[in-house]
This record gives structure tokens, sequence and C-alpha cells, in this order.
């Protein structure tokens, strides 16, 4: 085995992702608790993250643009430090990683932290030769790795039945919130406004995330309550189109685009409730990060994890029936509703920081056993 409890994380950087908010905070989580954590990335471009890391972790980038240079410095940085894990948070790296483990000389635990729901991400359609090959290749290869961790129940189960691994090779250890939410969720007056008339939506301006639904959805809404507004934050490929649809349905004075926020705090606090509209997700983070800051949420039930953080009433409402009408009424429910955000915020007790940090270190523990 490689060198007693050392543990390296790889993920191709630190930008502004959900995995890579995860693979920060767990990182430095668990090199705050003792554990030996290096965190090994490709490159360090636009490493909006790298001031959360804990300064316990240390911090390796190989200096490649992308994965599939990746090959070499990964055999001979392994070679030389040796770990006894690897806790891997891409599919490409995961493969990658599968691929060279027999050429490296020495034996280790490769761990995958599963980044998404499997069968959604192999059947979405590409015109992109790259994304068809490494789809075939996690069908053939992803099941290699020794262990899968997965960021929900619903996840899972997706897993087992889409490479069919055993059970015993797979666990869930939900996502932690981060610690900056976390800090601020502590203080006072956030979350408090009854009275907001703002409706939040996060996260990358792509197709999974269906954001066109959602404005689609807030166009219905506002028809009967004019006074709100929709903020969007994020950014990606469809920006332009997603604007132009907001023109055509005459929201421009409505719906703000304010582009990629690294504190989101801020938009939580202001909002009466966050939006989701996906596709599908691996585990929406921003349902976690909008509940422990007491803002109650508005989600469609996609694969996976919004119907193990939605609770009916509670902390928001779950849309069974992914449709505009629906989801514009599930807005309109949550637009009346009192809200009482000390409950909302309790039901993010599962996800905190020190929940989920205890159960990696189990988990690692075990694997170490």
């Amino acid at each position: 085995m490689g060198s007693s409890n050392k543990i390296v994380f790889v993920i191709s950087t630190l930008g502004g992702g959900g995995a890579e908010g995860v693979c920060t905070t767990v990182a430095s989580g668990l090199a705050d608790l003792g554990l030996d954590i290096e965190l090994l990335v490709l490159n360090l471009r636009r490493a909006v993250y790298q001031d959360r890391l804990s300064s316990n972790v240390k911090l390796t980038s190989l200096n490649v643009s992308n994965a599939r240079y990746s090959f070499l410095p990964l055999i001979k940085h392994l070679r030389k430090t040796k770990p006894e894990r690897v806790v891997v948070f891409n599919y490409e790296l995961a493969i990658i990683l599968v691929l060279i483990r027999p050429f490296l000389g020495f034996k280790f635990q490769l761990i995958a932290r599963n980044i998404n729901t499997v069968s959604a991400s192999l059947n979405t359609k590409s015109p992109s030769a790259k994304k068809r090959a490494l789809r075939a290749l996690v069908q053939r290869l992803y099941c290699k790795v020794d262990h899968v961790i997965n960021q929900c129940e619903g996840m899972r189960k997706d897993l087992l039945n889409t490479l069919g691994l055993a059970s015993s090779r797979t666990s869930v250890i939900y996502n932690p919130v981060n610690e900056i939410v976390e800090k601020q969720a502590q203080g006072n007056g956030i979350g408090r406004r009854n009275t907001s008339t703002d409706i939040l939506c996060i996260g990358r301006l792509e197709p999974q995330k269906s954001f066109d639904l959602a404005i689609t959805a807030f166009a219905v809404f506002a028809t009967e309550y004019p006074d709100y507004r929709l903020i969007i934050a994020g950014q990606g490929s469809l920006e332009k189109d997603l604007k132009q649809l907001v023109q055509d349905l005459s929201l421009a004075d409505k719906v703000n685009f304010v582009g990629f926020q690294a504190d989101t705090v801020h938009y939580f606090s202001s909002a009466k409730f966050t939006l989701l509209t996906s596709l599908y997700e691996g585990f929406p983070n921003v349902l976690v990060e909008s509940i422990t800051l007491g803002t109650p949420v508005v989600s469609v039930n996609c694969p996976s994890g919004p119907d193990e953080i939605v609770v009916n009433g509670v902390n928001g409402y779950l849309v069974e029936d992914r449709t505009v009408d629906s989801i514009a009424d599930a807005m309109k429910s949550a637009a009346l509703t009192e809200w009482d955000h000390d409950a909302v915020k309790q039901t993010a007790e599962p996800f905190s920081r020190q929940n989920i940090l205890a159960a990696w270190q189990s988990f690692l523990s075990g694997q170490r056993e």
C-alpha cells in the first residue's frame, strides 16, 4: 500500500462549480481534523475557491490545461507521494486513474465521489466526440474504482441500476454546507424577509439547469405577482439565449442576470425563496445552502436529491409535475406562505459541516481498516 494515512483529493480545478466547492470544504475540514490531506488539481486558473482552502491542506497543481495532458504528470506525482487513498471528484480523472493505476508500482484505494446522476449524464445527447467517448469510458471503466461515494440515496440507486456495481462498493455522504454559509447562518437577521419580493435562481447557465423553464414559469407567476423580481446568478453558454427569452416575454424589468457570484449569502438572505428547475442534479447544493440560511425553496422533483431535502410546507415546496403551470402554482404558494425561518434552518441539520465531516472521517477510517 501507499504511505500510511496519506490521502490525495483529485479534481480538475478550484473554479466556481458545486463539486469544486464540496471538494474544498471536505478537504479543508478533514485536514483541520488532523488528516494528512493533499489536494491535487490540473491547474490554478480561475481558482475562485483557493482562498477558502485551509492552510492545513497541501495544494499541488500539475500545471496542465486539461485532463488529457495529465497522464504522465499524474503518474510521476503519485509515484513520488505514494498515497494510501485517492479520492477523485471528476468522471474523466477517475477514468484516467483507473487506466494508470496498474503502472504505478504500488497499491492504493481509489475512491470516486460521484458528481452527477449517472443515467442522465450518459443519456445526454452531445455533438462532441470527446463527450461521447467519455460516456463510453464511464460505462466501461468507472465501475473499476474501489468505492463510489454518492451525494444522496437517489444518486446511489441510479448508479447501482445503471452500472451494476455491488451495493457494498457504494455509500452515501451528503454534501456539506460550506463554512462561509454556515457561519453566516449562525448570525442574526439572515433569511428573515417574509416581505421580500426577490426569487433566486443560482447555477450554470447550461441546458441541465433548465433556466428557460424557470423564466417561463416566472412569466406566468408574474401576471399575478407583478412586484416580484427573478434574480439569476451564474454564467454559461446559454446566457445570450436566456436574455433573449426574457426580452421575448417582456420581462426585462423583472429579471436580473448578476453573473457568477462566489459569495451568494446576500442573495439567499434577500430572497423570498430559491427556485430550482433542473432536468437532473447530482445533489443540489443550492437548495441546502438556501435552507441553511433560512430561505425556503421551490424545486422540481428531478433526479436526484430534491426529495431528500425539501419538506413540503416546512422548508419549501416540491413540484412533482414538471410543467410551467405546476411550477408557477408552487411559486404562488411560496409567495403566500408566512415562513417560519427558524424551522426552515432546522431542516438543514443533516447537511451540517460537522455531521458530514464526521461521516467522511468515519468512512475513511473504515476503508483503512
